[in-house]
């Protein structure tokens, strides 16, 4: 199950800031700095990369995952892009009536494509929106048609829809850290989410927002 509910996010934007070199009426030359042309069409300076790095481990529970995205500052206010995630997890279960200290995982492997967005709204308030495509492969302990332990399999897949809030504490130049909560508002039948707490929580350091 996907519920690990506190994601670090590393995200990082690249610019530049040119120095030209501007002469005087008397021809001496002076110095205009940080000086930044507005370009038409695609900026690099706008473009966003990073992601986000899960990891949890205790009591045989094991999960790993993680989910790069690239995006691009579209306006100064609204920003959007795509990423693509894996997750893995395992799971310990007793159900061997025979040996009941025996123990048999279960696993999880998680693919999720997602489209996300965010918008400033009132300084540093924004609104955000994401969605994904879970493709969900699971295998663990089972019984079969006549009651016998066994390992089953199946496949899955689910889409989830979050809609949330955030807010952007600057901390020097473009560095800022961004604290997010968002909520599955389709809550799938099928969704990796913990049931009950459809609910995100994001802490991310991120330069170039």
């Amino acid at each position: 199950m996907k519920n690990i509910v506190l994601v670090v996010l590393l995200c990082a934007g690249f610019t530049y800031a040119s120095a030209q070199d501007v002469y005087t009426s008397s021809g001496k030359p002076g110095y205009q700095k940080n000086v930044k042309k507005k370009k038409k069409g695609y900026d690099p300076d706008k473009l966003i990369l990073g992601g986000g790095i899960t990891l949890n481990f205790g009591d045989g529970y094991f999960s790993a995952g993680l989910s790069p995205i690239i995006g691009y500052r579209i306006t100064d206010h609204f920003s959007a892009g795509i990423g693509i995630g894996y997750l893995y997890s395992q799971v310990p279960e007793y159900v061997d009536p025979i040996n009941p200290d025996k123990v048999s995982y279960f696993r999880e492997n998680i693919v999720y494509p997602s489209i996300w967005a965010r918008y400033f709204v009132f300084r540093n308030w924004y609104v955000s929106a994401s969605t994904e495509y879970d493709l969900i492969y699971q295998k663990g302990p089972g019984y079969d048609i006549n009651g016998n332990l066994t390992t089953l399999s199946q496949n899955l897949n689910n889409t989830c829809l979050f809609l949330g809030i955030g807010y952007r504490l600057r901390l020097t130049g473009r560095a800022s850290i961004l604290a997010e909560i968002q909520y599955d508002v389709l809550q799938g039948v099928n969704s990796p989410y913990s049931p009950g707490f459809p609910t995100l929580v994001h802490v991310g350091f991120c330069v170039g927002l």
